[in-house]
């Protein structure tokens, strides 16, 4: 069987690249152990499959409600644990002209921000969820996607900007808008974007990788499609699931590879030789 080289990564963000679960994450710092408490059940259940995405969200949407524009950009910058090797992974992709897409139930600011330390040229996309900010925590004043990524950038690039009062007075509304809805949406919403951003990469030519069972539609898929599928960091629902999925299937047991179990030490760099 021939694989064609590697043009385009995704990869999921929680457990994947990042050692926390960084929506309910957020809410335990900022927001109170009663509201992480209730957060953390939701997601748990979201990530072993027992719960869908849409009802995980339902739940831990409205608990975000008063996060601070300040707090989020500053829980990305001073508090994310990245897995070994995300640094040396990042710049092996950029040196082999492999464009890096994060591809998370994670939240848009996060990338934004994420975009804003290691740059566009690492990260070239996002495909995910976006939780609204706005002045007071309004609705009707929810900064569009543009104006969101300008103040994460405008913030980032100045310790004086940084010092504005808006960082604090632009919360998190507790609406989430939901870029990704099933397990499955993964895989659909990489060909997608592929389709517009890079016309001439193949379902063939990519590679997504992720951690737990919210990602074992996007390994599956990707890899039916004649790409690759990563199990990286991976917790034991995601690895039975997916091996009893492809059992009866030699074309998809040599697309799909398991590379560490959950652990403190994963290793980025080991995803490397399959590209």
């Amino acid at each position: 069987m021939e694989i064609k080289k590697i043009k385009l990564v995704s990869s999921d963000l929680n457990g994947t690249l990042v050692h926390q679960h960084t929506m309910s994450d957020m809410i335990r710092l900022y927001l109170g152990e009663d509201k992480f408490k209730q957060a953390d059940v939701v997601f748990k259940r979201q990530t072993s499959g027992t719960a869908s995405m849409e009802e995980a969200f339902e739940t831990a949407g409205p608990l975000t409600k008063g996060l601070t524009l300040r707090q989020a950009i500053d829980y990305t910058t001073k508090e994310m644990k990245y897995l070994t090797g995300f640094e040396e992974f990042l710049d092996t992709l950029k040196q082999r002209n492999i464009p890096f897409v994060i591809n998370s139930t994670g939240y848009s600011v996060t990338l934004h921000v994420m975009r804003s330390q290691w740059g566009k040229d690492k990260i070239c996309g996002f495909i995910g969820n976006v939780l609204e900010f706005g002045i007071d925590g309004d609705p009707q004043s929810a900064l569009r996607e543009d104006e969101l990524e300008e103040k994460v950038k405008a913030y980032i690039a100045s310790a004086e900007t940084a010092t504005h009062t808006d960082y604090d007075q632009i919360t998190a509304t507790g609406v989430v808008h939901l870029g990704i809805r099933d397990e499955a949406a993964k895989a659909k919403l990489l060909f997608e974007y592929a389709g517009k951003q890079f016309s001439d990469v193949q379902p063939t030519e990519m590679l997504h990788m992720g951690d737990t069972m919210g990602d074992s539609g996007g390994i599956i898929s990707v890899a039916k499609a004649g790409g690759i599928g990563i199990a990286f960091n991976y917790n034991q629902p995601l690895k039975d699931f997916v091996e009893t999925e492809i059992s009866n299937d030699q074309t998809l047991r040599k697309r799909i590879h398991f590379i560490e179990p959950k652990s403190e030490i994963s290793d980025l760099r080991k995803v490397l030789f399959y590209l």
